[in-house]
């Protein structure tokens, strides 16, 4: 039932801004990828700040503090002189305020509307290219602070991949452009490597391992990013956490500047990305004069251990969308002996 309600209101709430419709008018949308902007009054926000931290603050491996999302509140001042063309807009309100902010949400809903927010019917509503174009804005809705506290608590996944999974739609759209792709690279990733990958043409080979440890590593720079596959032997006298461990450092070695992990911001998680019984590692490699945040899946298959690795190093600069970026490009991976 809540659902069509929310189908309700999300009819409700774009009758609204009809008269914004022509998107082919509207300029690109503007600000940081990871920041989302609240519009909401100061009761409001501070009421459900802590929850929407917890939502959208996701804390990721980096070697200084770095979030997936960033919340900021503004005002109706603020958004009238320019934050409406932000990329990620929260419209927050309780229906029974009459505070401007609130006022100002309030016009874009029914009083039907609003009679269903205060029953605890309707929460949410989300809408694309409002104000400007590629941008994202939820609607959350509350009365007197009595229902969204626990919607919130209950959908938070749900409310994160509001604006998670836009943000990977948007990577992927300018990734995966297939009339700039390095053809070149991936003809040598199969002939020499034996599987495929789709290769974003800022990317080369920029070394392959020897020996046992015959990976292959593209890397693209400014910044610097880089993904390593392999196949090699699997030590049964280790955990399986410990050949990720063992088998990354090593390989690390064949950078010009030896690499490794830091076993103290280090974390293993079940992974189902290419086959059921795979395992992630998360956490920070590091050398002499810095370090970054990396991840590798790693699975055993008919005695062999496959490892595929990406990381980042950018100071100062977001890591996410980069981290975004490589996941995308090892997802595309196919070994063809897992294919039969």
């Amino acid at each position: 039932m809540r659902i069509k309600n929310n189908l309700l209101i999300l009819i409700v709430f774009t009758a609204s801004i009809l008269f914004l419709s022509c998107t082919n008018l509207k300029r690109p949308a503007i600000g940081p990828d990871d920041l989302i902007l609240v519009l909401a009054d100061q009761p409001t926000f501070d009421m459900h700040k802590p929850q929407l931290e917890r939502i959208y603050n996701d804390p990721i491996f980096t070697p200084m503090e770095e979030y997936r999302f960033n919340i900021r509140r503004i005002n109706l001042d603020e958004f009238y002189e320019g934050s409406n063309k932000f990329r990620y807009l929260i419209f927050l309100v309780n229906v029974d305020s009459e505070t401007a902010e609130a006022q100002f949400i309030k016009k874009m809903l029914s009083e039907n509307v609003m009679e269903g927010v205060r029953n605890g019917d309707y929460y949410y509503a989300e809408k694309d290219d409002i104000w400007a174009r590629n941008q994202t804005v939820l609607l959350l809705m509350d009365s007197k602070n009595i229902h969204l506290g626990g919607y919130l608590d209950k959908f938070s996944d749900k409310m994160f991949r509001v604006f998670n999974d836009r943000m990977i739609a948007d990577v992927k759209k300018s990734l995966f452009d297939t009339r700039y792709n390095n053809k070149m690279a991936q003809d040598v990733t199969k002939k020499d490597h034996d599987f495929d990958i789709f290769i974003p043409h800022d990317y080369v080979i920029i070394n392959e391992g020897v020996r046992n440890d015959k990976f292959i590593r593209y890397r693209r720079f400014n910044p610097d990013r880089w993904l390593t596959v392999l196949r090699t032997k699997y030590d049964t006298e280790l955990s399986f956490q410990e050949n990720i461990i063992q088998v990354r450092d090593r390989i690390g070695k064949e950078f010009g500047d030896s690499v490794r992990i830091n076993p103290e911001i280090l974390k293993f998680v079940p992974d189902t990305t290419y086959v059921p019984d795979g395992m992630k590692a998360q956490g920070i490699w590091e050398y002499a004069e810095g370090g970054g945040p990396f991840f590798t899946h790693a699975f055993l298959k008919n005695d062999t251990f496959y490892f595929i690795d990406v990381a980042v190093f950018a100071p100062s600069k977001k890591k996410y969308p980069f981290l975004i970026q490589l996941e995308l490009m090892a997802q595309t991976i196919k070994f063809p002996e897992l294919e039969n």
